[in-house]
């Protein structure tokens, strides 16, 4: 008995090790003669970012093999709708495809030479983005993949990749002070357990004493008789330094971890969740706190008001208010673009009319932004990009 027990278990370690070797044999046949985007590496959901300006822009794509060929392999490249949609997925994001106007490539095919593991470069130009294109506030990008023309296995985790379309914004922005600022008339009151603000600022002006330079406010909101709450934010209290930022609602006030600088750009949002809210500085998130899951009413609202008080020249743009909650992702991936048309958006003064003294809402709700004394300052073609 014990014999044959032996006897079988040496033919199971044969027949394993028979296995083993079998599958390693079939592992390496297919990865010698695998083919991927050399700028993914390898990895898949792989995006690179595309920063358009006034001018247009170019990057290469290569085709790369996991060993040097052994004939010529041609590889036609192609746009991936369903991976963008795997990437929109995976990061909260809205992109569509890029019209195919709006880019070239110089060639729609990619050739690894025989002797070599990898193909020459293929240009990709991206165009500047047209008037259209920049009202829109859509996000674009070009998915694009590879193709083999003769059967050779394409990796799938880098055979396609995600070239992100980053706009480099420049527009006029209007500056409002104490002896003008801004006032907001919603379209009618809200009663909210969650609310969004944001929006891009620059303050002339910040002192770095504690309770120096105090009580700037950039943003305020109230309800009507009979609505509970408030939202106020401002540079600047007795007991903190006058360039720390302060939120009060649902009767808690936050301060800011981070210390601002003047005459610097700045994407900020504040995210209320009902019984937790979140300040977000150029898409990080900088401090949160705990709330009381108060309901917050809001329907005037005001910018730079506070009097003599607020002593800087406030350059504004793409101030939002949103009914409902925004997440990092929704906030890092929007902060200089965004559809007028999304969902929870209520108001949207993109600020950028380079004259007059009212603001329109890119959302169509009608909602007033109207400074109080006549045209404010306009300065033109000012780049808003967090700097």
């Amino acid at each position: 008995m014990k014999m044959n027990i032996s006897k079988l278990l040496l033919g199971c370690t044969a027949a394993c090790a028979m296995l083993l070797v079998s599958c390693d044999d079939a592992k390496y046949d297919v990865l010698e003669n695998q083919a991927y985007i050399a700028q993914t590496n390898t990895n898949g959901n792989t995006a690179k970012k595309i920063t358009v300006g006034t001018d247009a822009v170019s990057t290469e794509l290569n085709v790369s093999m996991s060993s040097p060929a052994t004939k010529d392999h041609t590889f036609s490249i192609s746009v991936d709708e369903a991976a963008l949609a795997q990437y929109n997925k995976l990061n909260s994001t809205t992109y569509e495809v890029l019209p195919a106007d709006q880019y070239t490539l110089s060639d729609n095919k990619a050739t690894v030479s025989e002797g070599n593991a990898s193909s020459s470069p293929v240009n990709l130009t991206v165009k500047p983005f047209s008037a259209e294109l920049k009202a829109s506030g859509k996000k674009y990008a070009i998915p694009l993949k590879i193709t083999s023309n003769d059967g050779t296995d394409v990796l799938a985790s880098g055979g396609s990749i995600i070239y992100v379309l980053d706009q480099v914004i420049y527009q006029a922005v209007p500056t409002l002070n104490s002896s003008n600022y801004a006032k907001m008339q919603l379209r009618q009151s809200y009663d909210l357990k969650e609310w969004t603000v944001e929006m891009n600022i620059n303050m002339s002006v910040l002192m770095t004493a504690v309770g120096q330079g105090n009580n700037q406010a950039i943003f305020a909101a109230s309800g009507n008789d009979g609505h509970d709450g408030e939202i106020y934010i401002r540079f600047g209290d007795a007991p903190i330094e006058g360039n720390r930022l302060q939120i009060k609602t649902q009767g808690s006030q936050m301060n800011s971890n981070m210390l601002f600088n003047q005459n610097t750009w700045y994407h900020l949002a504040f995210v209320c969740t009902g019984t937790k809210l979140y300040l977000y500085v150029n898409g990080v998130l900088d401090n949160s706190m705990d709330l009381g899951g108060k309901i917050v009413g809001v329907d005037n609202m005001s910018i730079a008001s506070s009097g003599s008080y607020f002593l800087a020249d406030a350059m504004y743009s793409e101030l939002r208010f949103w009914t409902k909650a925004r997440s990092q992702a929704e906030i890092s991936n929007n902060m200089y673009v965004l559809d007028p048309h999304s969902d929870g958006l209520e108001a949207y003064w993109k600020m950028d009319e380079g004259k007059g003294d009212e603001f329109t809402d890119a959302t169509g709700h009608g909602n007033i932004c109207k400074t109080t004394n006549g045209e404010p300052t306009w300065t033109p073609n000012v780049r808003i990009a967090g700097k």
